[in-house]
């Protein structure tokens, strides 16, 4: 059968349009890759093995890979077991039909340290519906949770002292009381107060005052050591301790210590009565059992006040126990 020109042009016309869409997608794979290159976020195309069909260099770089050696292989093959199982783990999850329309995690990065992460990720719909890979995209949020977090601090923390301030007080001193009721377990809190105080700041003047102040929250700041316990400013010359899991006789030991430090700093004080320098006078108040928050604030403040009474820099400590049911005991 001879040869039909119409079909060779046919095919050439075929051919010729074959290398201008080749061409074009080659321009738009270039377009898209010099795109990706300038995307300060982390997106990556997967297939369903697992391997990286397309991502941005500035992802891969962040983990301390570069984009053409990633393209190709896995994420166990790219980064350590433990974050690789994990994405692998949200890769399932998509796959599976699962929705994932904001995902926050914390990684390792090389030289860097800790870095914290927030995207989104899906799966790649097929034209039959079935997936085909998964599609992740992901900025790097560490900077906005560390000011939130500074925020958080600040809001918590009194700014002359260093130390925790009523707020932060409250927040925890309410958790521990609920904990210690679930648990049986001893709770104690220490209300400290600086003896003549107004005294003090008539004769030397606010700024020392302040100065006072301070010394006295950086010395509590050293004995509270365990990481449950809390030392707070809980208002003009008044600190607290809370100490979760803590006894009577361990209530008073560190009550003690209290003062010891305080006087150890040796401020000058004329007018606290025969001392000449700065003491303080310390509520103990431990409880076992169900009480209110308010409750073990009143027994602590009511062992203050014998504190004072009893002729200041001293500690007074006070014992109540409740089963359930029952009104309570003193000791």
């Amino acid at each position: 059968m001879p040869p039909n020109d119409d079909d060779d042009d046919e095919k050439s016309r075929l051919r010729a349009r074959v290398r201008e869409l080749e061409a074009e997608l080659a321009k738009e794979r270039a377009r898209a890759r010099a795109i990706f290159a300038r995307i300060p976020a982390i997106f990556y195309v997967k297939d369903l093995a697992n391997r990286y069909e397309l991502g941005s260099p500035y992802g891969f770089r962040m983990f301390g890979v570069e984009h053409d050696e990633a393209i190709g292989r896995t994420d166990a093959e790219l980064f350590p077991p433990e974050l690789a199982e994990r994405f692998l783990a949200s890769d399932r999850r998509v796959l599976e039909g699962a929705e994932i329309p904001n995902e926050s995690y914390a990684v390792p990065v090389p030289g860097v340290g800790p870095r914290h992460f927030s995207g989104v990720r899906f799966a790649i719909p097929g034209p039959n519906g079935e997936p085909i890979g998964v599609c992740g995209f992901a900025v790097d949020v560490t900077e906005r949770i560390e000011l939130a977090l500074e925020l958080e601090r600040l809001a918590t923390t009194d700014a002359l002292t260093g130390l925790g301030n009523r707020r932060l007080f409250d927040e925890r001193f309410v958790a521990e009381v609920a904990r210690a009721a679930r648990s049986g377990e001893p709770l104690s809190l220490l209300v400290c107060d600086v003896d003549n105080f107004k005294r003090y700041n008539d004769r030397y003047g606010h700024p020392e005052g302040d100065a006072c102040l301070a010394a006295v929250g950086r010395a509590l700041d050293g004995i509270v050591r365990r990481p449950a316990d809390l030392a707070v400013r809980y208002g003009g010359e008044e600190f607290a301790l809370v100490l979760p899991s803590t006894n009577e006789e361990g209530a008073t030991r560190i009550a003690e210590r209290v003062r010891s430090a305080v006087r150890a700093l040796g401020i000058v004080h004329g007018d606290n009565d025969a001392r000449g320098f700065v003491t303080v006078s310390v509520g103990s108040a431990t409880v076992v059992g169900a009480f209110t928050p308010k409750e073990i604030v009143e027994l602590a403040d009511r062992a203050l006040y014998a504190a004072k009474e009893a002729g200041r820099d001293r500690t007074v400590a006070t014992y109540q126990e409740r089963e359930p049911g029952s009104i309570g005991r003193s000791g």
